[in-house]
């Protein structure tokens, strides 16, 4: 059975944005040459980009840096087309999207539904903006890059929509979802832990307390690797304020059963 690959259109902006990583040109960083990543999103109506970023990785956390970014700067899409790489097959980023009400849909090489004109756009930045990058640092490179998007990509007329990008994205400004005011939170990541007899659970080896009430329970942790001291308690689908990160020095001199130790309320502490 043949697979149809007639050309396509999302009728409105936001209505579908595709992702990919290209590779990049090689960086001077930390005194070694270190390849670069090209993550970009791109809105399949108009063919303006939420957010484009090069990276030294193309690993999942650098991509999901560039998807909030895009969130941030253009609002939800519907829904997200991005590859069957190992990266995207993630229960991180499935959450993620769940949360927002995003509709994450992955698709085999050459369907256009896909990739196919993010994968042109890729070429246009070689073509355009490569071929004539004579820099030798990642600042400069992603510098580069702004700004030939937002003085260049993004205002001319699109070769397949007879609209400059930016144009055509702006004409239904109206329908466009903005993103929440807890879209940081919403890219936390989740493990589950079983609470020991001493009211601790381990996360990338650190140790936690947790309220006495817990014991034996399995609890679902909410977290970002870089506020390690934030990590949220979820049970039976509530909150359940934070933990605490076990200070072993006050824990030989004080008494460990009051029942509520262990805990702060959601939200003490944030910045």
């Amino acid at each position: 059975m043949k697979t149809d690959r007639r050309r396509y259109e999302a009728e409105y902006p936001n209505d579908i944005w595709q992702s990919d990583v290209m590779h990049g040109p090689r960086v001077l960083a930390g005194g070694k040459r270190r390849k670069t990543y090209l993550v970009a999103f791109l809105d399949d109506h108009s063919r303006l980009l939420p957010h484009a970023e090069f990276y030294l990785s193309e690993r999942l956390d650098s991509w999901l840096d560039a998807f909030r970014q895009a969130l941030l700067a253009r609002g939800i899409p519907r829904k997200l087309y991005v590859d069957n790489g190992a990266a995207f097959r993630s229960r991180h980023l499935e959450r993620v999207c769940a949360s927002l009400g995003i509709a994450l849909i992955h698709t085999p090489p050459y369907t256009p539904q896909g990739r196919g004109k993010i994968e042109r756009f890729f070429r246009t930045v070689r073509s355009q903006l490569l071929s004539g990058f004579q820099g030798d640092a990642l600042d400069e490179l992603n510098e580069t890059l702004d700004l030939w998007v937002s003085e260049q990509y993004h205002q001319r007329p699109h070769s397949s929509t007879g609209q400059a990008p930016f144009n055509r994205f702006t004409t239904h400004v109206e329908l466009i979802r903005t993103p929440p005011v807890d879209l940081e939170d919403r890219f936390r990541k989740e493990v589950r832990r079983r609470v020991t007899k001493d009211r601790t659970v381990s996360i990338d080896g650190r140790l936690y307390e947790a309220p006495t009430r817990f014991i034996g329970e399995q609890l679902s942790l909410l977290y970002h690797e870089h506020k390690p001291e934030r990590v949220e308690i979820v049970h039976q689908g509530r909150s359940h304020g934070l933990l605490l990160p076990l200070d072993l020095t006050v824990n030989t001199t004080v008494q460990r059963d009051k029942p509520e130790q262990g805990m702060l309320p959601f939200g003490e502490g944030q910045p």
